[in-house]
């Protein structure tokens, strides 16, 4: 039976199926046949309905002509796509290097009344391992977001695209949060969820855990492990759900742990294949912050904080 090895030919992205699938669907076909008389179908076309009924993720019964069944991949429930990127991203080790860096831009898109201007501007944070910190950032760059904005913006005149430019990021550095270090902090979510609501006295348990998480995945040198314990912590609170094939503001597509509505919704993205962070933006995609690069290097940092 070679419709197997046809649907690798055509398809070399999906998943080549294993020794029992190809013999169970072997049995159940040459049964089939036993009992009725096939249709003579051109080798393609059986191919296109078996690669039809091929997704990712666990498994459904799909007919196959003649009546028989073939068991497929079915599409995983978001949880568990959160899940195992956040297993992947635990299994990583915490790093070397003398320096932590996080590079991302920040971008903000601005509506007039007839267009809308995308703001962006590179921040990039250093810590040291001895808690220094360091940052670089700039220069803004504005420019119409769409072709047909930028007509739009003529037609008006060409006005300056930098009135209202960001400003800069605000760093949220809850001191009292811990008493530990940030490389120390648990890697199991209820002991990380616990140390982290020690010094919440004012918000609801969840907004605090929310914007404490941010801090932790954007400025501090927080470790793999940790980081894939806070994804379970957030994604266990009330108004909190985990939304598969959300795609950020440069159009990468991850798992989104997202906390409340538009237009003030906010979200959390996260590569499913490594469970690092891609993003966190708000609203409907009106500002965000992208992650380029982030983790332990040597390269050397600057001798103090610049902005140009």
């Amino acid at each position: 039976m070679k419709e197997f090895q046809l649907i690798d030919e055509v398809m070399p992205q999906v998943p080549p199926a294993d020794h029992a699938t190809v013999m169970a669907a072997r049995a159940r076909m040459l049964g089939a046949a036993r009992r009725r008389h096939w249709p003579v179908w051109p080798k393609v076309m059986l191919a296109a309905v078996a690669v039809s009924a091929v997704v990712a993720g666990g498994f459904v019964a799909v007919p196959l002509l003649g009546g028989a069944d073939v068991q497929t991949a079915a599409v995983p429930e978001a949880d568990a796509v959160l899940a195992a990127a956040a297993d992947r991203l635990a299994a990583q080790p915490p790093g070397t290097g003398a320096w932590w860096r996080r590079e991302m831009v920040q971008v903000a898109r601005m509506k007039t009344a007839t267009y809308t201007v995308e703001q962006r501007v590179r921040d990039v944070l250093w810590a040291s391992r001895q808690r220094g910190y360091r940052t670089q950032r700039g220069p803004v760059s504005a420019k119409p977001l769409t072709p047909t904005d930028a007509q739009a913006w003529k037609d008006a005149g060409s006005p300056d695209l930098c009135d209202g430019c960001l400003s800069g990021k605000t760093y949220f550095t809850p001191l009292k949060m811990t008493t530990k270090p940030v490389t120390e902090l648990p890697t199991e979510p209820e002991a990380l969820k616990a140390e982290m609501l020690r010094a919440n006295d004012k918000e609801t348990p969840e907004a605090w855990l929310w914007g404490a998480s941010k801090w932790l995945l954007l400025d501090v040198e927080s470790t793999p492990a940790t980081r894939a314990a806070l994804y379970r912590v957030l994604a266990g609170l009330p108004g909190v759900r985990v939304e598969n094939d959300v795609t950020d503001i440069d159009g990468r597509i991850g798992v989104a742990l997202t906390y409340g509505e538009a237009p003030t919704r906010q979200q959390i993205i996260i590569d499913r294949d490594s469970g690092q962070l891609l993003a966190i933006q708000e609203g409907d995609g009106s500002s965000a912050y992208v992650i380029k690069r982030l983790g332990w290097t040597d390269d050397p940092a600057p001798k103090e904080s610049t902005f140009s």
